[in-house]
Order: structure tokens, then sequence, then C-alpha cells
């Protein structure tokens, strides 16, 4: 979100803003690959802009959530990356926020009318006879030794993507990867908090840059000066 972006360019951080192709026009994975085509890019241009291509963190909200979850945990992932395959896509930390995480299960809060929604509309198949395509898109399903840093963030009155789908997430996180995991639930937030000036959308975005900094300093990189990326 843009309250985000513009704290973390105020501490002097370089932002890319990543837009993708969306269903019902285009059918998954185009979302996916678009996502990864932009971290090549920045990988490989973000020194010309003051950026280090060596810390490289992700961040988005609801799909965006579920996207740059998905492409922290499977760099390199052939089978998202067509023409591209040798591409780096890795990044050194992912700070979804209100994301989807599961593409397969149909029990819960809102999940029937999500699973409906994939089938007919973002994967145009049936998961009953191409479940592979579903729980290979699911980000609870991709975790593993070397995930990065997460940050996850959830509102707990959120009515979209009820606030146990990033509880499940951070728990199979913390089970099955070594790297640090922060959660927080922000108290009484709906689903897309931070979109406008809030005092929710202020108090993530210093706590997400808070978040980027320790994971730099923990890297040994140096810390961000106030007048650009060190």
């Amino acid at each position: 979100a843009y309250p985000l972006m513009g704290a973390l360019a105020d501490r002097g951080w370089i932002c890319v803003s990543i837009g993708y192709r969306v269903s019902p026009k285009h059918q998954w994975p185009a979302h996916i690959i678009d996502v990864k085509q932009a971290l090549a890019w920045v990988k490989e241009h973000i020194a010309e802009y003051g950026g280090d291509p060596d810390f490289v963190a992700i961040s988005g909200g609801s799909a965006g959530g579920h996207l740059s979850s998905l492409a922290a945990l499977t760099p390199g992932d052939p089978q998202w990356q067509p023409g591209f395959e040798d591409a780096d896509t890795s990044v050194v930390a992912a700070v979804p926020v209100y994301g989807r995480y599961d593409w397969f299960g149909f029990e819960g809060p809102g999940r029937a009318e999500m699973m409906r929604a994939l089938e007919q509309l973002i994967i145009k198949k049936r998961y009953a006879n191409d479940s592979q395509v579903f729980l290979d898109a699911s980000p609870i399903k991709r975790i593993g030794p070397d995930a990065p840093p997460f940050f996850v963030l959830h509102g707990t009155n959120d009515t979209l993507i009820d606030v146990q789908e990033g509880r499940d997430f951070v728990a199979a996180l913390r089970e099955q990867s070594p790297a640090p995991v922060a959660y927080a639930e922000i108290p009484n937030a709906q689903h897309a908090f931070d979109i406008f000036g809030s005092a929710h959308g202020h108090y993530t975005a210093e706590a997400i840059t808070r978040f980027l900094e320790w994971v730099r300093a923990e890297k040994g990189h140096a810390t961000v000066p106030a007048d650009g990326v060190g």
C-alpha cells in the first residue's frame, strides 16, 4: 500500500510497485509469472536507481500478500519463470499483509466461496481434477528450510480473509523454517486496513520498516541512511 511505500521512501528505501495481470481476464499462473519477472528486473537494474540488488524484500496486501509469500518461497521455480528460468528471483525477506495462503481448503469462513472463485475465475480448473495446481499455488504448502524471514500481519476483524488464515500460515512457517518469523494481529482491523491514512496504517508501516531494518542489520548490510540506500 502507498502509506507503507511512503514510509519506507522517507527512510531512504528504494520502492518498486509491481503491476501484474489479473483475473478473470488472465488465467493463473500469469499473476505470479509477472511478479517473478519484476523481481528478476529489480535484481538486474535496481542498482541503477541507488538500490542494493543483494537486499531485495517483497511485500503485498490481500492478493499481493498471497503473491509476495509465494514468490518468496519459490525462488527459481521453473514452472513460473518461463523463458527466464536462470534469473535470480530470490528475496531476503517477505512481509505479507492480510494475505490468502491456502488455495485448497474448503472449510472455514469464506473458504467455499474462495474456492469457487479460484475454480471459476482465477485458475479456471476444478480442484477435484487438478488439485496439484491449487497446492502448488498455496504458500502454506511451499514452505521449506530455505524460506527467508517473514513478518506476517493480519487484522482481527477481517471479514474477507479470516485471521485464522494468517495464524495457520505463521504456525507452519515456525514449524518448518528456521528463519525468523514475526507476526502481528492488528486489533479491530478490517481487510485492507492500511490502504488509507490511519493509525493502523501508520503504525504497521513503522513496524514493517523496523523489521526490514533489523533484517538488513542481521545480514550485515549497512543501515539505510536518511538520504539513500546504503
